[in-house]
């Protein structure tokens, strides 16, 4: 079950608008959101680019993208990635296979507490899905390999959303990184000249990455501070009160991939230091 204006999302509800358009909190207050099954919890975030610094964030570029201002350090590893690797724009349905082999390199690249298993048929049936969004593929210039992908989505006429960048980490001594961020930002050079806005996403407490910290120093992205706000479904509320008690004994234990994915929640909360509906 859908509620309007809200999604579901790895068993909680979030907004389906971009931050700088205020939440409806109705399905919230009147309870609709739980009707959803599997919902613990719904996250929200408001006052986005408040001007001040805040704990939570999202990572955005809202310059248009100029590479020769850049650092000659910079600049060098993105002319680097350029020279090792052409990027376009894909129809993706004809790269299932490639497609499915960069996620699963990507994947074990990750730490064991959430490194996902890859559903092979299940991630090939989903690219079928992919309509909406813009996909760049990253082709290795010596063997013609398709080594990254990034996919993009337009939320509205101001906002672009990054919805995931995967690339196998045997490239990214070539600057694979680069040669996709470099070439999603100028491809979207009218649009960041118009005053759009190009998201990488919101903190991560779940994946432990510097792939944010990467596009700050690297692109001139930067951190549009907000406030966040989470409230937990009814039936499962006490459950999180007894875990907050446990904090120190999860955090312990935080290479469990379900403890991991706890303490993730518990850290919100953390940051939210709100647990009302605003």
């Amino acid at each position: 079950m859908s509620v309007q204006g809200w999604k579901y999302y790895n068993h909680a509800v979030i907004p389906v608008a971009p931050p700088y358009v205020a939440a409806d909190m109705q399905p919230v207050r009147s309870g609709e959101v739980w009707k959803t099954r599997g919902t613990f919890f719904a996250r929200w975030t408001s006052n986005f680019d408040c001007g001040y610094e805040t704990d939570w964030w999202y990572m955005i570029k809202d310059t248009p993208f100029d590479l020769q201002s850049m650092k000659s350090s910079h600049r060098y590893k993105i002319n680097k990635g350029r020279r090792y690797f052409d990027v376009c724009v894909i129809d993706p349905k004809e790269y299932r296979e490639e497609l499915y082999h960069v996620q699963v390199a990507a994947f074990s690249d990750y730490p064991t507490a959430y490194r996902p298993w890859v559903d092979e048929g299940a991630f090939k049936s989903s690219i079928d899905q992919w309509s909406e969004f813009i996909t760049f593929g990253a082709f290795f210039r010596e063997s013609g390999e398709l080594a990254g992908y990034a996919l993009l989505q337009q939320k509205d006429e101001k906002w672009i959303q990054m919805i995931v960048q995967k690339v196998d980490p045997a490239y990214e001594k070539y600057q694979i990184n680069a040669a996709l961020v470099e070439k999603t930002l100028s491809y979207h050079e009218d649009f960041l000249s118009k005053g759009g806005i190009i998201c990488d996403g919101e903190r991560n407490v779940v994946h432990k990455t510097n792939f944010q910290e990467y596009l700050e120093k690297l692109f001139g992205f930067r951190k549009a501070y907000c406030n966040l706000h989470i409230v937990y479904n009814p039936e499962i509320e006490w459950i999180i009160w007894l875990l907050l008690r446990f904090r120190k004994v999860l955090a312990s234990c935080d290479r469990m991939r379900l403890v991991h994915k706890i303490n993730a929640v518990l850290e919100m909360d953390r940051l939210a230091h709100d647990r009302g509906i605003s």
